[in-house]
């Protein structure tokens, strides 16, 4: 069977479309594989033209023309656009039926919210898989509140972070009809601790990052008031542009996931957003299901001043 689709190049940044015919088995297409079939279509890629034109550009004789665009007509790989009397006889108008034409096997594919998402980042997917249902997010991202809160009342200024990993995520999932940023001392006092969670920002200054802290593979020190991450093989990473990227079962709720980005200080997690949205399919490249845990440093690559990459220093 034939019938036309959409054909979308996820590199395109146009975000320009092609109607292609497409069969479920490459017999039907047949009459484009011959080097003359192929030049004819070759040239009504540029518009309508009749046999006898097309038997001049090709240097062709128009009986040879004739029977392969009759065999291309059938095929449904052109179509006769108008007939004309011309000197006595019947001229037809011929034109391509579609952009291209494709084959098609009977893949189960995956879904694409929108076009433009396409050119998304399937490691990146696969991290977050548990918070895409059917289109739509699931679960909240809990970042620090800006108020004096918590046992040491700092006051969170890492949360604008969060902007960036909404655009990569975006690419996944519809528009969200409820809000899905919460703050931390939201979430726990709406008693939301039970759902999968994306938290932004480390103990220092997010009070749900503080507790999920102890059951993390690789955590935050408590000693130096959050100074360093330590590994699972207990090794410390100090320096203030170092990060943790963790993803684990949700300790309140097993059948949940919560995924920590945060740093030592705001650059630190300004360097494990960066790592997490914008070089997905090197940090995750190993990771297929469950636990995860990284420490990924900040990068200055520009020489502005301010981290605009992240390298990884060490994986679960």
């Amino acid at each position: 069977m034939t019938r036309e689709k959409i054909l979308y190049d996820p590199k395109s940044k146009a975000g320009v479309a092609k109607r292609v015919l497409v069969s479920d088995k490459p017999d039907g297409f047949r009459p484009a594989s011959g080097r003359l079939g192929q030049k004819i279509l070759a040239l009504l890629s540029s518009g309508p033209k009749y046999p006898a034109e097309m038997a001049r550009s090709l240097g062709t004789h128009h009986q040879t023309v004739y029977y392969h665009i009759g065999r291309l007509e059938k095929a449904g790989l052109i179509t006769r656009v108008r007939s004309e009397q011309i000197r006595g006889g019947e001229a037809n108008l011929f034109a391509l039926a579609s952009d291209g034409y494709a084959v098609e096997f009977p893949v189960k594919g995956e879904p694409l919210p929108t076009l433009r998402s396409s050119g998304r980042s399937k490691a990146l997917g696969n991290f977050f898989e548990e918070f895409f249902e059917d289109g739509e997010f699931e679960g909240w991202v809990v970042v620090g509140s800006p108020m004096q809160h918590g046992a040491g009342g700092t006051q969170a200024r890492d949360g604008h972070y969060a902007v960036q990993l909404g655009f990569a995520l975006g690419q996944f999932v519809n528009l969200p009809e409820k809000f899905p940023v919460k703050l931390d001392v939201d979430l726990r006092a709406e008693k939301l601790l039970s759902s999968n969670l994306i938290v932004v920002g480390g103990p220092r200054n997010n009070v749900v990052a503080e507790e999920l802290n102890p059951h993390l593979p690789f955590k935050f020190s408590k000693g130096g008031f959050w100074g360093a991450i330590v590994d699972s093989e207990g090794k410390s990473y100090t320096s203030e542009l170092d990060s943790l990227v963790v993803k684990a079962q949700n300790p309140w709720d097993p059948t949940k996931t919560c995924v920590l980005i945060a740093g030592l200080t705001g650059a630190g997690t300004k360097a494990a957003i960066i790592g997490v949205c914008n070089q997905a399919d090197s940090i995750f490249e190993r990771y297929r299901s469950g636990t995860y845990a990284a420490v990924l440093r900040g990068v200055d690559k520009d020489g502005d001043g301010k981290v605009d990459s992240a390298e990884l220093l060490k994986r679960l």
